[in-house]
């Protein structure tokens, strides 16, 4: 038995199956033999035809029974054959089973699509297999089951091959049909389907197949469906096709004529400006071109395209596409896809590069400068920029610094972008899952974008910016692609001078971009891409070299961010060494720093508790101004004789052991 859940995947239907589905479908019109009861599914407004798909909602009773029943009951939907009938009802949940036609259509169920809460609601996709007669009903309910006589030919019957006029039929509806399919509004390859249909089919087949093609009335369909013998079939079918080919004659007429109208008659627009002396509002005709803001921008990006110095291909592309801007309306969907994707070429930094500035001499002082320790990172780092100086077009190692959070790899990368006088961008990559983030998204997507790759060079407008990948290990995979893979052509020297975005699509060079990666663990780094990269280890601090972080960069920086002077707070050796040892156990100093922060927290309630309140100047009304001069003495005298002032606290405040205790509380063996 065939089990749904409650709510299935629900498609739009409508009375026929399209073009797309009757060449794409497998349940291709043939021969067989259906068995002599069929139960019947009720149809209202529309006729299905051998050969020929349909979608029918089920909402009568008793089609609702037919489907729970002997539909759903089934352990395969390819055995299901039921009898499609038309009703001569217009009531979609007719009962009246004297309404029905006499000739239907035995049909296979390819779908089931609907819901079963709150109410259930099905949608039936049958295709047709061939004709029967309705001969009587032996079952009225739940739903209709009746004795049926095949009409249609079966294999190994003989067909009136020598008829000469039966195959110049054949001929001119096989003309007929090729002619339509040529006229029809239909992608390239659906022609290209329903002309090999038309070649492969047999005859009998043909005038099914395409009658449910053509625009017909519901009683012109019936016709067909009556049309039992092949040259009768091909005599009612053959009218509907040369009629929809002259309705499309006239159509593609009348668009010509339009077209033609409207190149004669210039694009005016009249208008209005504002009221000028005497009050007239002068009006002025502005031809196609004149004061046209779109054509403007569209001038204004070829201008820019010009000055971006683009490579040739990828001029070549942009030339292109800036001819197709140029013809197509601004009201298409395609306008702003092509134009964002021009904007983007322009803004690119095709042949912009930063400026070569690199004193090894000052390199190690700007490395000590804003960092302690790490002497094992700073002695690699700078043979990195010694080799860099010695040879300008070096395509260096891509470096991976790996240590534990807070160890101030992030901001090494910083540093060596500011000492090669580079552009510094830094691209997350901690729980990218997708590809796509780093190759782009193909423009025939709706929302497509390029890279985080292709975006940061945007963002930094030169092509030899320095690219800080952090948290390279934290990358996942998902069925949208592995981004470690995409990046291994991004960080191969012998494959990014050529590296192409899928949103861009012309390669770019990056071969004069400079990549350094962050990791806190090699374990989770794919070996494809570890082997692309050089790893350093970034060890932990000691206590003392935090207490000589904490003393030259952290304090001060906490002090700024918290509007208090060396004046008014400072840090004892005894206090510093309490919070590096008793409150932070890590291997960075970002805890380090929290603490410091609570700390000039604390003191600046302290500070800012004791400061002189402001002066309130009272208002003086006229009342005030007619009263006594001696009470205003007096008054005057009062606040003069009890002044409120507040004392401010001993400054400057030493944080010692004792006063971290008060402040952050009973000492810590773990993070918090």
């Amino acid at each position: 038995m065939c089990t749904f859940p409650d709510n299935f995947r629900v498609r739009g239907y409508g009375s026929f199956a399209s073009v797309d589905e009757l060449c794409t479908s497998n349940m291709a019109p043939r021969s067989v033999r259906i068995p002599s009861r069929l139960p019947i599914l009720l149809v209202s407004g529309g006729v299905l035809l051998p050969g020929s798909s349909m979608r029918i909602p089920v909402h009568a009773p008793r089609n609702m029974q037919l489907v729970k029943n002997h539909v759903m009951k089934r352990n395969s939907l390819s055995s299901i054959i039921i009898g499609v009938a038309a009703t001569t009802s217009k009531d979609p949940q007719t009962e009246d089973l004297a309404a029905l036609h006499g000739i239907g259509t035995a049909a296979v169920v390819a779908q089931v699509t609907g819901t079963n809460w709150p109410k259930p609601a099905y949608t039936l996709l049958v295709t047709g297999l061939c004709r029967f007669r309705l001969d009587d009903f032996v079952q009225e309910k739940p739903y209709p089951i009746a004795h049926v006589t095949q009409l249609d030919k079966l294999p190994g019957d003989l067909t009136d091959v020598n008829d000469d006029e039966l195959a110049a039929l054949l001929d001119t509806f096989k003309e007929k049909a090729s002619l339509l399919v040529d006229m029809l509004d239909i992608t390239v390859p659906v022609v290209a389907k329903l002309k090999k249909m038309l070649d492969s089919l047999p005859s009998q087949h043909l005038p099914d197949v395409f009658a449910s093609i053509v625009k017909a009335t519901y009683k012109e369909k019936l016709q067909v469906l009556d049309a039992v013998g092949l040259r009768e079939r091909f005599e009612k079918t053959l009218p509907l096709l040369i009629r929809q080919i002259e309705g499309l004659r006239l159509l593609q007429n009348s668009k010509e004529q339009g077209n033609k109208k409207s190149k004669k008659i210039p694009d005016v627009r009249i208008v209005v400006k504002p009221p000028g002396e005497g009050g007239r509002r002068p009006l002025r005709i502005v031809g196609d071109q004149d004061d046209d803001g779109e054509v403007d921008e569209i001038t204004e990006l070829e201008n820019k395209i010009k000055q971006a110095n683009l490579p040739a291909q990828a001029l070549k592309v942009a030339t292109r596409e800036l001819k197709r801007l140029k013809k197509m309306p601004a009201a298409m969907p395609d306008h702003a896809v092509i134009r964002n994707y021009l904007e983007l070429m322009a803004e690119l930094p095709w042949s912009k590069s930063s400026p070569y500035q690199l004193d090894i001499t000052h390199a190690r002082e700007d490395l000590d400068a804003d960092h302690y320790g790490l002497d094992k990172l700073k002695q690699r780092v700078m043979e990195y920029l010694a080799v860099r100086q010695l040879k300008n077009n070096l395509r260096g190692p891509i470096l991976c610094f790996v240590g534990p959070p807070g160890v101030g790899k992030t901001s090494v990368g910083r540093s060596i972008a500011h000492i090669l006088g580079r552009e510094f961008h830094r691209i997350s990559l901690g729980g990218v899952v997708d590809s796509s983030d780093i190759r782009g998204h193909r423009r025939t997507y709706i929302g497509s974008m390029p890279g985080r790759v292709v975006q940061g060079l945007r963002t930094v407008g030169t092509n030899n910016p320095l690219f800080l990948l952090d948290e390279v290990d934290k990358l996942g995979r998902s069925m949208q692609g592995d981004p470690a893979s995409a990046l291994l052509e991004v960080l191969d020297p012998e494959q990014n001078a050529h590296f192409t975005d899928h949103y861009l699509n012309v390669p770019f060079d990056l071969s004069q971009v400079i990549f350094i990666a962050t990791a806190n663990t090699t374990a989770t780094i794919p070996p494809a891409l570890l082997d692309r990269m050089e790893v350093i280890s970034v060890p932990g601090y000691t206590q003392e070299e935090k207490h000589n972080i904490a003393t030259r960069h952290l304090v001060p920086k906490q002090l700024k961010e918290h509007g208090l002077t060396g004046e008014e707070l400072q840090f004892s050796e005894e206090g510093l060494k309490s919070i590096i040892g008793r409150y932070t156990r890590e291997a960075g100093v970002r805890t380090l720093e929290r603490r410091l922060g609570a700390v000039c927290r604390a003191v600046a309630v302290k500070v800012a508790e004791g400061l002189p309140k402001p002066k309130q100047h009272a208002v003086e009304n006229k009342e005030s101004k007619e009263e006594d001069k001696t009470d205003d003495v007096h008054a005057v005298d009062e606040d003069i004789k009890v002044p409120h002032v507040d004392h401010p606290p001993n400054l400057p405040i030493v944080i010692d052991n004792h006063a971290v205790k008060d402040i952050l509380g009973v000492s810590q063996n773990y993070i918090c």
